[in-house]
């Protein structure tokens, strides 16, 4: 491979992830804008509620039943992967606008699932057609410039996929990780230029001391106690939504009776958590706990509602908003400590413990909503949380059905 040809290939794809990086970044600004024109604030609106849950609902019925769920799921995309070397990336602009659309209708669900999906499934799209111009580029050179404009000017055609030969290559080359950054960085800059307020949300000034730390280990223990029991009843009612709703237009139906009845009475729930979480930094802090400890709780029972019923997205926020207002309430029982120091331990240690990831967990809150100065006990608490989850594993596996409480 020549010099110039390495160079032509590479600008191709950087080119191609400045543009994917924008494209995502629209679909946020797209489902923000959606949101605030469908719900411009808290009216008690419900005949209005009913008939835009019912159009969603139809949409996602449609689309289940023409070109599949949306956004498509990790777990598929890769066992596509893995079977046939690409994936189904035909109606990746069909999975952005739909999405955007359902989560106009309150669900209690966050845009990451369909970023996270949209970017692997353009990130798969990249290799296929960098792979085709690389493997045939001296046909291509040869029929001169025409040819080549033809083939990285039609995204739908021209495409290579990963040949088992080649399943045993990683896909995180250097030019893939610098396109991936590059990607990150228009989809920042589409957001800003956009208009996009801020994703970043301090929950309060921290002047936590050494001796709190003191607090630490039982705080993680106690939050990730609550995690394994709140990860249980999610999983039970689970269990009990699919095993007597059979049929996907019973699901949806139950999915948004769910989401109008928290529409009408607890609207704080809807949406992402991220797009409520300056309520947890603001008035929340003076509510009770028990209007905390209710609000947690109905937030990952509709969270778990709509997962299971067809009316997708994202959980990582929305668990994140729940065990925030779960540190909110614990912070209240102990006034002797520094308030955002508890909350901060508590989200990371019960969230981490309901995604069943405590990098997700702990980067998230330690970036978007923690202050700077708590990221020590961010990282600490993160590292608390891997052993605890390891010591169970280990006791579980020994000592088997005494565990059973616990287990999943």
């Amino acid at each position: 491979m020549t010099r110039r040809q390495k160079l032509i290939i590479y600008s191709y794809g950087l080119l191609c992830a400045l543009i994917i990086g924008a494209i995502l970044g629209g679909f946020y600004l797209l489902q923000g804008w959606l949101i605030d024109v469908v719900w411009p604030g808290p009216t008690f609106r419900p005949v209005f509620n009913a008939a835009w849950i019912v159009l969603v609902g139809a949409l996602i019925y449609l689309t289940q039943r023409t070109t599949g769920q949306f956004p498509k799921a990790l777990g598929l995309i890769r066992a596509d992967l893995a079977a046939t070397g690409t994936s189904n990336y035909r109606y990746l602009l069909l999975q952005m606008i739909v999405p955007a659309v359902m989560l106009t209708s309150g669900t209690s669900l966050g845009p990451e699932a369909t970023l996270v999906s949209s970017t692997c499934l353009y990130g798969i799209w990249l290799g296929d057609k960098l792979r085709y111009i690389d493997r045939n580029w001296p046909a291509i050179h040869q029929q001169g410039t025409k040819r080549l404009l033809r083939v990285i000017l039609t995204p739908h055609r021209y495409l290579l996929h990963r040949s088992p030969a080649d399943k045993h290559k990683s896909l995180w080359t250097p030019c893939m990780i610098s396109y991936f950054v590059f990607g990150i960085l228009a989809f920042y800059l589409t957001c800003k230029w956009g208009g996009e307020p801020s994703v970043i949300v301090y929950l309060g000034r921290s002047a936590w001391h050494m001796r709190d730390l003191l607090w630490l280990p039982l705080i993680v223990l106690g939050s990730w106690l609550a995690g394994r029991i709140y990860l249980r009843l999610m999983v039970g009612l689970r269990h009990i939504i699919t095993g007597r709703l059979t049929h996907d237009w019973s699901l949806l139906v139950f999915g948004g009776i769910a989401i109008y009845l928290a529409t009408l009475f607890t609207p704080a729930i809807n949406f992402s958590g991220m797009h409520n979480f300056h309520l947890l930094a603001t008035s929340w802090q003076q509510q009770t706990n028990g209007f905390l400890l209710l609000r947690s709780f109905l937030k990952l029972a509709l969270l778990t509602i709509c997962l299971n019923t067809g009316w997708l997205g994202g959980d990582i926020f929305p668990v994140l908003f729940a065990s925030t207002a779960q540190g909110i309430a614990l912070s209240h029982l102990l006034p002797q400590l520094d308030p955002i120091f508890i909350i901060a331990v508590c989200a990371i240690s019960m969230g981490a413990t309901i995604l069943e990831s405590p990098l997700v967990a702990g980067g998230v809150m330690a970036i978007m909503f923690l202050p700077p100065n708590l990221l020590p006990v961010s990282v600490i608490t993160t590292g608390c949380i891997f052993l605890v989850d390891r010591g169970y594993q280990r006791l579980n596996a020994k000592y088997g059905d005494q565990f059973a409480i616990l287990r999943l």
